[in-house]
């Protein structure tokens, strides 16, 4: 009996100590980023600063309906992030980020993404893709998203544009991916600012 106790202690003590080895007893942090608003040129407020906007939940392609930040490594390659993800899906983010660029545009008396009654125009967005891109000793972020602003309930855009933008990283970090795409993101909403205003 004192030989089968010795014996099931010896194995345990070699378990646990096969495991610090591996290192399985101080697991990384899981970290998570997210896109945040950049300072960029407002239009000047037009003639429908009191009428009311509300930004509609986004969509996204289906491969990115997840948190993990997308890496890939060539046009064949998807892969995701294990302990770098997104602080909420792409798509709430970006959602939520376009409605602070609408607001603090004032070209509307109101910005919602839960409309509290009726609004008089909507934002929709569809995003393509988000993601890393490494390829070989260059790496760069790509936002590609889809925006179309119209009257409420209309099946008619007033204004629809797709946009596919890259712009070069430093280095291989999630952190430096999700600063980048918020610059990729303030210089499409700089533009779809821009064109929305001389739509009104």
């Amino acid at each position: 009996m004192i030989h089968k106790i010795t014996l099931i202690l010896f194995t345990l003590a070699l378990a646990f100590s096969l495991t610090a080895c591996l290192g399985g007893g101080s697991s990384e942090p899981t970290k998570y980023y997210t896109i945040a608003v950049e300072n960029i040129s407002m239009p000047s407020a037009g003639t429908y600063a009191d009428k009311r906007l509300q930004v509609r939940k986004f969509t996204i392609e289906p491969a990115y309906q997840r948190a993990n930040i997308v890496y890939r490594e060539s046009a064949y390659d998807f892969m995701f992030y294990d302990l770098d993800l997104w602080a909420s899906r792409p798509e709430h983010m970006l959602a939520q980020v376009a409605s602070e660029y609408l607001a603090k545009s004032g070209l509307f008396k109101s910005v919602e993404t839960k409309a509290s009654g009726k609004p008089d125009f909507e934002l929709l967005g569809n995003i393509v893709a988000i993601e890393e891109v490494d390829e070989g000793s260059s790496q760069y972020a790509r936002l590609a998203v889809q925006l179309t602003f119209r009257k409420t309930e209309s099946e008619e855009a007033l204004w629809e544009k797709s946009f596919d933008q890259k712009m070069s990283m430093g280095d291989r970090e999630p952190r430096t991916t999700a600063e980048t795409v918020s610059k990729l993101y303030g210089k499409i909403m700089e533009e779809a600012l821009g064109d929305i205003s001389r739509k009104l």
